[in-house]
């Protein structure tokens, strides 16, 4: 080998502990440093030194407690690997350290520890030659058999890697112009071992003992090799074989297998797309629930989109697109059915029987929005359960109180993880037709936040010239709520935004008068009460003075709720009588119906 002058490390160097990683001549390694006298180090020796010599470190193995630095000279590794600091990088977080980029240069020893603090200086001896190759490297006859062999597992190793990659190729070339001696180091640090083996390489300083050490790591490495390709061949020849045998599993096995599994699901995808044909689900559904269906049978199932798209198309089936229920339209049964139900309340039965005279005439009617407006108590949400009743409709109630996200009525869009569509198609789902009555309750506390302002959703939901091709961002087709009644209530006008309540039709609903609300009283509320606590009207009679009573000394309110509460107490205080064995008629007095019931 021809070769140039040797270049000698300076005698003295300041010690680096590390515990990561062990480092090997010829390798590069990027270390943290955040002990005390590491950061010392590297501030005095690697940020303020200007000369090269200052940028020259000894690495030690720090193989004592990692969170404390060795004092003793004993406790250090005598063998360690003088190199070259490339880059010093600081950071505060999440504590204050520095992060070394080095290159090992050569081996040394410690022959003496001069200086403990602020940081390790000991005076060392160079190991290794550390020369200048210009040209090649030595001959064979004096490297020996063994660099030989070495250098042959070598190749073969590097071989069995992608070449495409450009750092493999990089090593490949590596091989050839690089002196064998320095290959032993610069192999163990690429190949997959642990520091106690980089550490034994680091102590063979005998460059045959080393060669020694490195054939049995490269052999080990190459048989993981051949079993890992071995192994996705195995794997590639089980799934060409499965594709070929797909159509005769179900003769060839016995069992339920996971082919047979996926067999069952591929049936159910051909189901599910006839049951999409089948469907009178609209034309532009029709068409994107095709192209869902051709992009599911593709995708496999271990894929999270894969459910997400079949949960899609289920929706898509189950939602009632041209599925109704037909209007009981007699006039006579419904006025009938109104006044059975509720007491009063002539403005609302008279809008509704107004409905149903229009439908007899003209059966394409638009469903009409109203929205009830009245005080806490006075039967708004049960008049909307009466009404659906009456008309012979499914009835679905939806809570506005509170809500603060427009998804809630327009639904998510369905690249969110979780997403599900809003509460107008799933409550559509829910009642299985497509012409419900829907209550939207509370529709005066909506509230706005940062996932956008539900009332403005609401908008196209009721608006009868634009309700006929509702968009929900989860279908991201059109829905056709047109023959939707949809009835709203609030308590007051003043919280709805006006071009919200634009789009309704104001019905006010004003509070009962004491006459009203004894009828009440003795048709609905008094017969519940008597139901819910198991008595009978011979165990208890309440004459009209006496309801009459409680209205005007009790319960002073719009509505009707706390009188129905003060009646079930009555109920209560009589069952109590009841329980004990006296069964005679009862009449209540002032201390049943005491404030604190």
């Amino acid at each position: 080998m021809a070769a140039g002058s040797a270049i000698q490390i300076p005698t003295r160097l300041p010690l680096l502990l590390t515990h990561e990683s062990v480092l090997l001549p010829g390798s590069t390694m990027r270390t943290s440093v955040d002990s005390p006298r590491n950061m010392q180090l590297v501030r005095s020796r690697l940020l303020k030194g200007t000369s090269l010599r200052s940028t020259i470190i000894g690495v030690i193995p720090n193989t004592s407690d990692p969170t404390s630095d060795c004092d003793d000279l004993p406790n250090l590794h005598r063998i360690g690997t003088a190199a070259l600091a490339v880059q010093v990088v600081g950071s505060n977080w999440p504590k204050p350290h520095y992060t070394l980029l080095v290159t090992g240069l050569c081996r040394f020893q410690i022959l003496q520890l001069l200086k403990e603090k602020p940081y390790p200086i000991a005076e060392v001896q160079q190991l290794d030659r550390l020369e200048q190759f210009t040209n090649g490297h030595k001959s064979e006859e004096e490297l020996g058999e063994l660099s030989e062999q070495f250098y042959k597992y070598a190749v073969q190793l590097v071989e069995m890697l992608d070449m495409s990659v450009p750092a493999v190729a990089k090593l490949r070339r590596l091989l050839d112009n690089l002196p064998r001696e320095a290959l032993p180091d610069i192999l163990t640090s690429i190949i997959r071992t642990t520091n106690q083996e980089k550490l034994q390489i680091l102590d063979a300083v005998r460059l045959e003992e080393r060669f020694k050490m490195t054939i049995p790591l490269l052999v080990r490495q190459i048989e993981g090799l051949k079993l890992l390709q071995k192994t996705r061949k195995s794997k590639q020849d089980d799934d060409k074989r499965v594709v070929a045998i797909r159509p005769n599993r179900r003769i060839s096995h016995g069992s339920i297998t996971e082919d047979e599994e996926e067999e069952e699901d591929h049936d159910d995808v051909v189901m599910l797309e006839k049951k999409i044909r089948t469907s009178s689900m609209s034309e532009q559904a029709l068409k994107v629930c095709l192209k869902e269906i051709k992009r599911l049978k593709k995708m496999p199932q271990s894929m999270p989109e894969y459910a997400l798209t079949r949960n899609y198309l289920e929706l898509m089936v189950e939602l009632p697109w041209n599925k109704s229920t037909k209007d009981r339209l007699e006039i006579r049964a419904a006025r009938i059915v109104l006044d059975n139900d509720h007491y009063a309340m002539e403005k609302l039965k008279k809008r509704v029987l107004e409905y149903l005279a229009v439908r007899q005439l003209k059966n394409n009617l638009k469903g009409p929005i109203l929205c009830f407006v009245g005080p806490p108590g006075v039967g708004k949400t049960s008049v909307g359960r009466s009404i659906a009743k009456t008309l012979g409709r499914e009835f679905h109630r939806i809570a506005l109180g509170g809500v603060c996200d427009q998804s809630d009525i327009r639904g998510h869009r369905r690249t969110y993880v979780g997403s599900m569509p809003g509460r107008i198609i799933n409550g559509l789902k829910t009642v299985g037709v497509n012409n419900p009555v829907f209550l939207l309750d509370e529709v005066d506390k909506l509230a706005k936040s940062l996932q956008g302002d539900p009332a403005a959703a609401l908008l196209e939901v009721l608006d009868p010239e634009q309700n006929h091709s509702f968009t929900d961002h989860y279908l991201n087709v059109a829905f056709d709520l047109s023959q939707v009644l949809f009835i709203a209530t609030a308590n007051t006008t003043a919280t709805i935004p006006p071009a919200l309540l634009d789009r309704m039709e104001v019905i006010q609903v004003p509070g009962y008068t004491q006459e009203e609300k004894i009828e009440i009283a003795h048709r609905h509320l008094i017969p519940k009460q008597l139901e819910l606590h198991g008595l009978t009207p011979q165990q208890i009679q309440i004459p009209q003075v006496t309801t009459l009573g409680i209205i005007t000394r009790y319960t002073r309110e719009a509505g009707v709720r706390a009188l129905d509460r003060k009646l079930g107490a009555i109920c209560r205080a009589v069952a109590v009588k009841v329980a004990e064995g006296q069964h005679k008629e009862a009449k209540p007095d002032r201390a049943e119906l005491g404030e604190g019931e």
